[in-house]
Parts: C-alpha cells; sequence; structure tokens
C-alpha cells in the first residue's frame, strides 16, 4: 500500500492555524470567567473551532493499493474501486474537498460521481493508480500553447475514458 499526504496550501495553513490559534483564546477566556455554561462552551470551542481543523491537517491523505483508493481526510472517508476510475485531470477547482491545497487532481469515478484530492507528488500518485491505463488530461497544455489546442492535444481530448476491464471502446 502506498500513502500520499495531502498537499497544504501556505495560505490555507496561515487560516486554519489562525482560526485554532483564535479558538484557544476565545476558549481560555471562557475558563477564566468560569461558570457551567462558559466550560461547556469552552469545550465545545475547543472540540470544533481548534480540534476539527487541526484533524484535518494531521490526517488528510490517499492511500492506494492494488484494488482501491482510500481517501482520508478527518472524520470523513471514501473508498473507491481503482477499476471505477475513468479520469484523472488536474483542477484548481474550489469545491469543498479532501484535498488542502488548490493544485489538485479530479478523479471521476462510478456513474457521474467525482472527487478532488491534492497529493504532494501527483506524478507517483497517478502512476500508482494505474495511469498508463487512464485518461489522464493535462489542463496546463493549454495554458503552454497560448490557449490554442494543437493537432496531439486534441487527438488527447477525443479518446474515450477506460472502462472496467482496462480496454477503450
Amino acid at each position: 500500500m502506498n500513502v500520499f499526504k495531502s498537499k497544504i496550501d501556505k495560505w490555507l495553513l496561515f487560516c486554519l492555524i489562525l482560526s485554532i490559534i483564535a479558538c484557544l483564546l476565545g476558549a481560555s477566556v471562557m475558563l477564566k470567567i468560569g461558570g457551567t455554561f462558559n466550560y461547556v462552551f469552552a469545550t465545545v470551542i475547543l472540540i470544533f473551532g481548534a480540534g476539527f481543523p487541526l484533524w484535518l491537517l494531521v490526517s488528510t491523505r490517499y492511500s492506494v493499493n492494488s484494488e482501491n483508493l482510500k481517501i482520508v481526510s478527518g472524520p470523513f472517508s471514501w473508498d473507491i474501486p481503482i477499476q471505477s476510475i475513468m479520469s484523472v485531470e488536474e483542477s484548481q477547482n474550489a469545491v469543498a474537498s479532501p484535498a488542502l491545497s488548490l493544485d489538485r487532481l479530479e478523479i471521476k469515478y462510478g456513474e457521474d460521481k467525482a472527487i478532488y484530492v491534492s497529493p504532494v507528488d501527483k506524478a507517483a500518485f497517478i502512476q500508482k493508480l494505474g495511469g498508463w491505463k487512464l485518461n489522464v488530461a493535462d489542463q496546463g497544455d493549454q495554458q503552454r500553447t497560448g490557449g490554442k489546442t494543437s493537432q496531439s492535444q486534441k487527438k488527447k481530448k477525443q479518446r474515450k475514458p477506460i472502462k472496467q476491464g482496462g480496454v477503450n471502446k
């Protein structure tokens, strides 16, 4: 089994650490004031305001074995059979997902399902997924050519995703 940690954007790390510090300060004020309500409120602040972001930071990872991709991010987890993966594309979509960076990969699988991940080593991650069998598109191609699509890029985009059993149809 290969485990890939999530890449973490510096701005996101800064925001999460800042929110954790703010929650710790808020909870300490509530504890200084005292009283049952304040103790309960401080506990809630510590668990959800500081604990949850910290849990996401330390636990977001992607494990690949010969059959499955397992994604874990805090209390959330996904098990995706590798055979159900149809394509992997680079993305910077900011939709909520188990990715701590905007330098993401969109994994399309199953029937109209997609999930975004941000492994530190994207090339190794794609290779472990069986990248040579997948339809892997690079959005950077158009950026490098100034928005113009070359013939080889058009052919690449015309390829159909790999179906179960590893055969193009």
